[in-house]
């Protein structure tokens, strides 16, 4: 059973501008990645391409643009990357994930977080496939 990694910045607004709602294969994850103290950057692979990263996505208020691969955003207590790290890491492998493929990583929409030390889901960028 394939899994899946749930994440939700905010309500679904029916804008095309940004991507409040993703959800992607657990198996796509591609690495984590320390940005400041407080966030933690989550890079998922993909066969679309494009443009590179702009803008600072980690506060809300850049702009994604077109992105070469997927990136998700979270806020972090401060300094706890490796307790979330590892949260995920091992609900992607643990027993519970084979009868329930859906992990919530974080919901803006629901104040559901895996761990205790994500606060938020800052932003979701995704690939343009158009």
């Amino acid at each position: 059973m394939k899994k899946m990694l749930y994440f939700s910045s905010g309500a679904p607004d029916g804008t095309t501008s940004t991507e409040q709602v993703a959800c992607f294969p657990a198996d796509k994850l591609s690495h984590f990645e320390m940005h400041t103290a407080t966030a933690l950057r989550i890079y998922f692979t993909s066969s679309q391409e494009g443009s590179a990263l702009t803008g600072d996505l980690d506060d809300g208020t850049g702009t994604a643009g077109s992105i070469d691969n997927p990136v998700i955003v979270l806020n972090i207590t401060s300094g706890k990357h490796k307790e979330v790290m590892e949260a995920i890491s091992g609900a992607m492998n643990g027993a519970w994930a084979n009868t329930s493929p859906m992990i919530t990583v974080a919901d803006e929409e629901n104040s559901q977080y895996l761990h205790a030390n994500i606060t938020a889901c800052a932003s979701i960028a995704v690939v343009d496939a158009s």
